[in-house]
């Protein structure tokens, strides 16, 4: 038995990216760091998307950001780094 399973009016509830961020404290800019730039990630983008707009590859995004795990996990709302 979980501990939902005695819970008899248990509703779930989705929130927005923005109703999370804002739960969570929000997502906030990391420390600069020299030949950087900072971006913030919008929903809807991937880490492709991002490297064919900053002319860099994915690897290189990888490299630069190691808080990146899974190169198909990013969350909107987050910050990465681009080198200049």
């Amino acid at each position: 038995m979980t501990e939902f399973e005695n819970i008899e009016n248990f509703e779930a509830v989705e929130l927005s990216i923005e109703e999370m961020n804002e739960i969570a404290g929000g997502y906030k800019p990391m420390a600069a760091k020299r030949g950087f730039t900072q971006i913030q990630i919008k929903k809807g983008d991937t880490l492709t998307r991002i490297a064919r707009a900053y002319k860099c590859t994915v690897t290189d995004l990888m490299k630069w950001n190691p808080q990146i795990k899974n190169k198909n996990l990013i969350y909107a709302g987050a910050y990465l780094y681009i080198k200049l």
